[in-house]
C-alpha cells in the first residue's frame, strides 16, 4: 500500500496529480470552436439494374432518393444536444446571431441536418415547442456551382486529375485492383452494372445502396453476403486514399481538405484580431469532406465517417502565460463517431495533446493553400490566373463586421470546385 505523500495526500494520487499539473495549466477557457459533420442518415443515392426493390422506390424512400431520413433527424438533433451539454458554458442559452454562423452545402439533406442539429443545440428550435416560443434559426448556403469551402475538385481541375492519376497507377494499387478483378466481374453479372475498368466510386454506389436497405431493415438479396460487403468496403477505402493519400497527399489537402482547414484557422485569427463575437462556426457537409479534412490533418484512418460523424476544432488560451498574442492559444481535435460513447480525442501528428496554435499553423502550413492559391492547371498547361477572393463567412457574419463594426469582409483563398464524382 502506497504511504502519505504532502498534504496527507496517498503518494499516489500525488504523483496522479503531479502529472496532470502540465495538462491542467495548459487547459484555459474556450474562445472559439469550430465543427464539421456529416449529414444524418439518408435514403440511397442510386439503384441498381437488378435491384430487387428498384421498383419499391417510391414507396421506400417517399421523399426521394438520397433524402434525409427520420433517423438521420434524430441523429441530428442528438447531435446537437451532445454540442449543447459540451459548451453548455460557453454558448448563450439562445441562439444569437452574432455567435454561431452555420454553413452547409446547398443539398437538402445537409440544410436539413443542420436545422436538425440546432434544434437539439438551442431550446427555441426544438421540435414540440408553441408556436409563440418557436425560433428558426438561419443556414447560410451558396449554389453547388459557387461552394469552393465544402466541395472540393475533381471534374474541373487537371492538377488533381494528375495527382489522382499518379496515386491509382501506383503499383501498389494497381495490385490490390488485380486481386479484385475477378470480384467485379462476378458483381457485374448480379448488377448489371460495368464495373471493372471503370471507377471504384461505381463499386461503391453498390455498397451504398445495399447499406442503406440493411440498415432500414430491407432484405438484401442473396449474393450480399457478409463478406461481399467487406470486400466493397475496402476496395471503396482504396479509393478514398487514392483521393486523400499518398503519393503527393499534401499537395492533394491544398486542393481539397486543406481548403476547409485554412479557413478554420483563418477565421479564427481574424474574429480575434477583429475583436468580433463569434464563438462557432458549424459547417453541415458529407462524408468526402470530412474525408479530406481529415486527410488534410493526417488524420484519415481508412473508414469513411458514419452519419452525423463531427470533427470539432476547440481553441483555447492557456492559463498562466503572460504573452496575449496567438503564441498563448491551442488547439484541441476531437471526433465523434459514435453516439453511444465518448468523442474521441484526436492528435495531430507531430504535436500530441493541446496544440500551440504556432506548431498546429507550422504542421499544416504544407497541406493549406499558400498565400496566392493552388492552381487547378495540369504541369503541362499554361498558368491561369489567381482566383478573386470571396467571403469565407458568407452574409451574416461578414454584415456584422461591416455594418455593426465598421470592419471588412472576412476572406478566404477559393480554389477549385466539386467532390470526387460528388458528395454522400
Amino acid at each position: 500500500m502506497a504511504g502519505p505523500g504532502f498534504w496527507g495526500l496517498p503518494a499516489g494520487l500525488l504523483l496522479l496529480l503531479l502529472l496532470l499539473a502540465p495538462w491542467a495549466l495548459a487547459e484555459g477557457p474556450l474562445v472559439f470552436v469550430a465543427v464539421v459533420f456529416r449529414h444524418g442518415d439518408r435514403a440511397p443515392l442510386a439503384s441498381y439494374p437488378t435491384d430487387p426493390h428498384k421498383e419499391a422506390t417510391t414507396a421506400l424512400w417517399p421523399r426521394g432518393l438520397g433524402q434525409l431520413t427520420g433517423e438521420g433527424v434524430r441523429q441530428q438533433l442528438e447531435l446537437g444536444r451532445f454540442l449543447r451539454g459540451r459548451y453548455e458554458d460557453f454558448l448563450s442559452p439562445e441562439y444569437r446571431r452574432e455567435e454561431v454562423y452555420v454553413r452547409s452545402t446547398d443539398f437538402d439533406r445537409t440544410l436539413e441536418s443542420a436545422q436538425a442539429n440546432l434544434a437539439g443545440l438551442f431550446p427555441e428550435a426544438a421540435p414540440g415547442r408553441s408556436e409563440a416560443a418557436w425560433r428558426p434559426i438561419p443556414v447560410h448556403t451558396v449554389p453547388v456551382t459557387e461552394d469552393k469551402l465544402l466541395r472540393f475538385p475533381m471534374r474541373s481541375c487537371p492538377r488533381y486529375h494528375e495527382l489522382l492519376r499518379e496515386a491509382t497507377e501506383a503499383a501498389e494499387y494497381q495490385t490490390a485492383l488485380e486481386g479484385w478483378t475477378d470480384f467485379l466481374t462476378r458483381l457485374e453479372n448480379y448488377t448489371g452494372l460495368s464495373l471493372v475498368g471503370e471507377p471504384l466510386r461505381r463499386a461503391w454506389k453498390v455498397l451504398d445502396t445495399l447499406m442503406c436497405q440493411q440498415a432500414h431493415g430491407l432484405p438484401l438479396p442473396s449474393w450480399a453476403s457478409p463478406n461481399v460487403l467487406r470486400t466493397l468496403a475496402q476496395i471503396s477505402a482504396l479509393d478514398i486514399g487514392a483521393h486523400v493519400g499518398p503519393p503527393r497527399a499534401a499537395e492533394k489537402a491544398q486542393l481539397t481538405g486543406g481548403i476547409l482547414l485554412d479557413a478554420i484557422l483563418g477565421n479564427f485569427s481574424r474574429v480575434q484580431r477583429l475583436g468580433l463575437p463569434l464563438k462557432m462556426v458549424m459547417y453541415s457537409a458529407h462524408d468526402s469532406t470530412l474525408l479530406a479534412l481529415q486527410g488534410a490533418l493526417g488524420l484519415y484512418d481508412g473508414h469513411t465517417p458514419p452519419y452525423a460523424a463531427c470533427l470539432g476544432f476547440e481553441f483555447r488560451r492557456r492559463l498562466g502565460d503572460p504573452d496575449e498574442d496567438a503564441g498563448n492559444v491551442t488547439i484541441s481535435l476531437f471526433y465523434r463517431n459514435d453516439s453511444t460513447g465518448l468523442p474521441l480525442p484526436l492528435s495531430l501528428p507531430g504535436c500530441p495533446g493541446p496544440c500551440p496554435l504556432g506548431r498546429f499553423r507550422q504542421l499544416t502550413a504544407p497541406a493549406r493553400p499558400p498565400a496566392h492559391g493552388v492552381p487547378c492547371h495540369g504541369s503541362r498547361e499554361p498558368a491561369t490566373p489567381a482566383a478573386t477572393v470571396v467571403p469565407l463567412l458568407a452574409g451574416a457574419v461578414a454584415v456584422l463586421a461591416a455594418l455593426s463594426m465598421g470592419l471588412g469582409l472576412l476572406a478566404w483563398r477559393p480554389s477549385c470546385l466539386r467532390a470526387w464524382g460528388g458528395p454522400v
